[in-house]
């Protein structure tokens, strides 16, 4: 997939988001989905994703929700894929479903290496 047929909510209803966050891992930092930092908030909620860790990045990084109905809202009025994701958590309409938590708990655990083919 070129960075031109790139397309977020595509691929989060195909669950081809996780996926793509490991397969387009690579050393020389060219074809990525998230930068580091995002990558090591993802990792925090990934490796313990628990309501009481989603509450807590969400607050540290100001993605508290004003209203409960609208999850989602103040990560992505900051650009934020990743708070989007860990903000969805735990809702009817999450963009990581169990599976997907699975898969890149793992590729953490495995020291997030390169050139990895992920698949659901």
């Amino acid at each position: 997939m070129s960075s031109g047929d790139w397309n977020t909510g595509e691929q989060i209803r195909d669950h081809q988001l996780a996926t793509s966050i490991i397969n387009r891992r690579d050393a020389d930092g060219t074809n990525f989905v998230f930068d580091d930092a995002n990558l090591e908030t993802l990792r925090r909620f990934c490796l313990d994703p628990t309501a009481s860790t989603r509450k807590q990045i969400m607050q540290e990084e100001g993605w508290v929700e004003a209203d409960e109905d609208d999850k989602g809202a103040g990560a992505a009025a900051k650009g934020s894929l990743v708070g989007y994701a860990i903000v969805r958590h735990g809702t009817n309409d999450p963009v990581f479903d169990e599976r997907d938590l699975e898969l890149l708990k793992q590729w953490y655990v495995d020291g997030m290496p390169d050139g990895s083919n992920a698949t659901r």
